[in-house]
């Protein structure tokens, strides 16, 4: 299996950008579930090569949805303990959070307000990742052949996909990015 960007050509690259995870496959042992692993790790590295900051964004996004998840399985966790009168349990845990609510009925309203918050901040993210429109593969090919252009250009110098690595090439984006960016802070 390609594990490397270094090993895998441009042309493949799109191709698993486009949802052929296939192009990873170098024997018949190959197992989908590595295949798909690996599939993300080459595109997460590609982004961190292309644009470290967009992908610390994405990676933003992931902890906020961890976090949520974690809030709304404790707050599953606490409802249980409150059924079966573990009263002083849930207050030494909402205690170690910053919450000090004494009474039974004050201790219930706080982990409904918890979980409240939850979903709404859940169903928010939610919301926003609907709104980003997902990519066919035909949008994909189409934005490298404008990349790959642009690059062809910058550089004065012909790209064959065929040829040219994922690793390589994300490296000559960056580079052209940075390039481009120290052109404009001069002026």
């Amino acid at each position: 299996m390609i594990t490397t960007l270094s090993k895998m050509k441009l042309s493949d690259f799109i191709e698993l950008l486009c949802g052929n995870s296939n192009v990873l496959k170098d024997s018949e042992n190959d197992k989908d579930e590595d295949i798909k692993k690996m599939a993300n790790e080459l595109i997460y590295t590609y982004q961190g090569i292309v644009n470290p900051s967009g992908l610390e964004t994405i990676l933003l996004d992931k902890e906020e949805r961890l976090k949520i998840q974690y809030k709304l399985s404790m707050c599953k966790v606490l409802k249980i303990l409150t059924g079966i009168s573990a009263w002083d349990e849930v207050g030494e845990v909402l205690k170690s959070l910053g919450y000090n609510d004494n009474s039974k009925q004050d201790i219930v309203k706080r982990i409904d307000r918890m979980k409240a918050e939850a979903e709404y901040l859940k169903h928010r993210l939610d919301d926003n990742k609907k709104e980003t429109k997902r990519k066919t593969p035909d949008d994909i090919r189409a934005s490298f052949d404008k990349e790959i252009a642009f690059l062809m250009t910058y550089f004065k110098m012909n790209i064959d996909i065929n040829v040219v690595t994922a690793g390589v090439y994300a490296n000559m984006l960056r580079q052209a990015d940075i390039e481009i960016k120290r052109k404009i802070a001069r002026k």
